[in-house]
């Protein structure tokens, strides 16, 4: 079965800033109690099992009704806190397993990218994300309902079968935001017009050819005044600037590996000198590639 193109960019970002999801905690409440997970600096998700129970957010004045299968994700590690009744009792995490309220089960878990700086996934994602059971689809629900199922039975394997559930679920969260959203930004957004995503489906397939301004206009079948104005627009950079970051993304990758020189990595990724890479490369990720190297070294040894 063929995917779509915007499955196909999407997967390519998703690749390239290697995805990782993993589920933390399956808790039980009931009686009064909050529960919150920011502050860890990563993109959380709670799903809802069994019960109800309310978010809150800061800057917000009313709480927002969770119910079993609703989904509810933050992408930039937003304050939050989940309770057992519309009533908030301060900023903390607090648990009084006893008095009236719902009997409440969650599955908690998180997102995180092994590569990059900054993700242009998460970059384009609101502070937070409801997906209510009813509108989630079948596919989405059934992945819900695999998580709960799976958290339950706690057999041989399950830690692996949960943290791949968690991968696709934002794969899929990602997808029906795309799909249902109508006030998208940056590389989502883009998705969302053909022209511009002609021209991002290009720099990925072939991040390495000479692209210009010129080449990628007409790429995209547009003037390239028109090309770098609707670009910088949507996607909140310009071209060159995006494909930069997207070769250094790809050249940190191939820098981990230290069979690959940094001569080779830059022109694997577009580079004729050697000089305009390492340039680029600091630029990009603040540091050389040979810090860099360093620093990825130093990072496997000590969690070896």
């Amino acid at each position: 079965m063929s995917e779509s193109p915007e499955d196909d960019l999407l997967s390519s970002v998703l690749n390239a800033y290697q995805l990782h999801a993993g589920v933390y905690g399956h808790p039980q409440f009931c009686g009064i109690w909050q529960y919150g997970s920011s502050g860890n600096k990563r993109a959380a998700f709670h799903l809802v099992g069994r019960g109800q129970c309310w978010l809150h957010m800061r800057g917000t004045r009313d709480a927002v009704t969770l119910e079993g299968g609703d989904l509810v994700v933050f992408p930039h590690d937003a304050w939050h806190m989940l309770t057992g009744s519309p009533e908030l009792h301060g900023d903390e995490n607090l648990m009084v397993m006893d008095g009236d309220g719902p009997f409440t089960t969650l599955i908690c878990g998180y997102f995180e990218f092994a590569a990059g700086d900054k993700n242009p996934v998460l970059d384009a994602l609101p502070e937070v994300i409801v997906v209510r059971r009813e509108d989630a689809g079948r596919h989405l629900e059934i992945i819900g309902q695999l998580l709960l199922e799976e958290a339950s039975t706690e057999g041989v394997g399950t830690r692996t079968v949960l943290d791949k559930l968690a991968d696709t679920l934002f794969v899929m969260v990602v997808r029906e935001y795309i799909k249902h959203c109508g006030d998208q930004r940056g590389v989502l957004a883009a998705l969302a017009d053909l022209r511009l995503r002609k021209a991002l489906g290009a720099m990925h397939r072939d991040s390495a050819a000479a692209w210009t301004l010129e080449t990628l206009a007409q790429t995209a079948g547009m003037s390239r005044a028109s090309f770098t104005q609707r670009f910088s627009d949507v996607v909140g950079t310009t071209p060159i600037e995006y494909l930069t970051r997207w070769r250094m993304t790809q050249a940190e990758l191939l820098l981990r590996d230290p069979h690959i020189s940094v001569a080779t990595a830059a022109e694997r990724v577009g580079y004729e000198t050697e000089a305009a890479f390492r340039k680029a490369f600091k630029r990009v990720h603040g540091v050389g590639p040979g810090s860099f190297r360093r620093w990825f070294r130093e990072r496997i040894g000590g969690s070896a």
